[in-house]
């Protein structure tokens, strides 16, 4: 899989819904719900706009200093392998060439 060429973006029809220790997703077309941590909440975020999971990865080591950048991608590649499909779409990146 080429983390760059793949971007993911957040389904618009799910809502967040901010809870005490990250949110809650909700599809109300699938009417799945997910519980996702303050990490999560984090990736949901940035997945407001297209990213690929090198640009995620990168975020949340900016964000988590304590973090490697190989933990960081993992952890992104697990959550868009947890929510694609109800929660997040998948699309390739434009190409201007």
């Amino acid at each position: 899989m080429d983390t760059e060429a793949t971007r993911y973006l957040a389904n618009p029809v799910v809502s967040c819904g901010d809870e005490q220790d990250g949110a809650i997703l909700f599809n109300p077309d699938t009417d799945d719900m997910v519980v996702i941590n303050p990490t999560g909440r984090l990736l949901w975020d940035l997945l407001q706009t297209p990213q690929s999971i090198a640009e995620m990865a990168a975020r949340l080591s900016e964000t988590y200093p304590d973090v490697s950048l190989e933990q960081a991608t993992q952890d992104a590649q697990a959550f868009v392998d947890e929510l694609l499909g109800d929660f997040l779409e998948e699309g390739q990146a434009d190409d201007d060439e």
